[in-house]
């Protein structure tokens, strides 16, 4: 059973891995700074994010070479060896491996994604667009921010069957 602070540390130690580039921290350090050996680490992590520390890492910067590639004409090399690959080489076919195309071919034919909006982009689209995601009626609210009683509404059916 893991502990919440062991949790807690496996993620800081995820996160060093997924968001430092230069200087890398060694899974060694991250072993030491969670508290366990290289091994224990290792298994623990895999266990807890389905990924070893190493896959982890590689993943994260073939990710961040993604987006350089749709978001800057940087070449593919000097956006390979400035994420740490060891060659063009090498970062070509791990590239291709997870995205299965090479780095060049996925700059040509990728289109940027768009991330879905956060919370606070939605809110924002909302107030522009005077929503508040259904928790008041439109026309409640004053402009002092008092609520006003929801009116009455009269449907169709309901008229039709006073006429009876």
């Amino acid at each position: 059973m893991i502990t919440p602070d062991l949790l807690q540390r496996m993620c800081h130690a995820r996160n060093r891995l997924q968001f430092e580039l230069e200087p890398p921290a060694s899974v060694a350090h991250l072993a030491r700074e969670a508290g366990l050996s290289t091994s224990h680490f290792i298994t623990q992590f895999s266990a807890l994010f389905g990924q070893t520390p190493l896959q982890c890492r590689t993943r994260a910067r073939l990710e961040r070479a993604r987006d350089l590639l749709l978001s800057t004409d940087e070449p593919a090399t000097q956006i390979g060896l400035g994420l740490g690959f060891d060659s063009l080489g090498s970062f070509s076919r791990l590239f291709t491996r997870h995205f299965g195309v090479p780095p060049r071919a996925y700059r040509r034919t990728a289109q940027p994604a768009v991330p879905p909006p956060g919370c606070i982009a939605l809110m924002n689209q909302a107030f522009a667009r005077d929503l508040n995601f259904g928790e008041v009626a439109p026309g409640q609210i004053k402009q002092d921010g008092i609520l006003t009683p929801e009116p009455t509404i009269h449907h169709a059916h309901q008229s039709h069957q006073h006429l009876r």
